[in-house]
């Protein structure tokens, strides 16, 4: 488990960089359970995307462009999930 550590330790710093995804995830355990277990139930695009509710930075602000960037991500990680 040791080694694993350091693996894991980067894999949630960079869940973090990504709307603190890691911490959100951490403290709504229940939510996101059928992300990381196996459920007989299909997850789709549309359950995946209602997991998250997402709080965005006022138009013109500095994080903003941030945002839309990352949004954009998401959404093609929400395509692609979907396949």
């Amino acid at each position: 488990m040791l080694r694993c550590k350091p693996g894991a330790d980067e894999f949630a710093a960079g869940m973090n960089d990504v709307l603190s995804l890691y911490d959100t995830i951490r403290a709504n355990g229940d939510a996101y359970l059928q992300l990381f277990t196996y459920s007989r139930t299909k997850l789709t695009r549309a359950s995946f995307k209602a997991l998250c509710v997402v709080e965005k930075s006022e138009d013109g602000s500095n994080n903003a462009a941030h945002e839309a960037d990352t949004l954009y991500a998401w959404e093609v990680f929400l395509l692609n999930v979907e396949g």
